[in-house]
């Protein structure tokens, strides 16, 4: 994260806590959102469940505002929360692999290569679904939501050492899994 977009988050953060500006709140949400959203809808699986936890994770961010130390950047805070609160609601249910609502549309690309695509991403969904929780937590956040080594270890509260471990111990057992026309893609 760059020093700028964390100085224009710590300057939002005293607006709203110092000065009670509704708009700099608001205005922090939107630039979240989204990558809020994305990454409860990895941790989940599911687009009604994602839509929830990002609700719960932005209502909990903005109560706990005032504890916010800022010892880390308020993005590594927030996915803190959004992975927290995406654990919590999926505790207890299997994790289960529920395709997204796409529409093939005709363009440049065939039908048949968007139908490869999309099952191609549903089986890498199921192996992903198949790896133990710490190992899939550091695949999302370092490959899908792009996070450093020391961020990801900041959002699992444990050392980069450790993010490493489960990160290559994931990478391993997708390789393994993968099946053979799978094998040297992209996640």
């Amino acid at each position: 994260m760059d020093e700028d977009s964390r100085s224009e988050d710590n300057r939002l953060i005293d607006a709203y806590l110092d000065g009670g500006n509704e708009s700099a709140i608001e205005e922090l949400i939107v630039k979240y959102r989204k990558e809020v959203y994305l990454t409860a809808y990895r941790v989940a699986g599911d687009m009604e469940e994602a839509k929830d936890i990002t609700q719960k994770a932005l209502i909990s961010a903005v109560s706990e505002l005032r504890n916010f130390k800022r010892k880390s950047a308020f993005k590594t805070w927030l996915y803190r929360i959004t992975v927290n609160a995406a654990l919590n609601h999926t505790r207890g249910n299997a994790y289960k692999t529920v395709e997204l609502c796409e529409t093939i549309q005709s363009g440049e690309r065939g039908a048949d290569v968007c139908l490869i695509e999309k099952e191609r991403a549903r089986r890498l969904k199921g192996l992903l679904a198949g790896l133990p929780p710490r190992q899939r937590l550091s695949v999302i956040l370092r490959v899908y939501r792009g996070l450093s080594l020391a961020e990801t270890a900041a959002v699992m509260e444990c050392s980069e050492g450790a993010v490493k471990s489960h990160y290559h111990l994931a990478i391993n057992k997708l390789k393994t899994a993968m099946p053979a026309d799978m094998q040297g893609k992209d996640l």
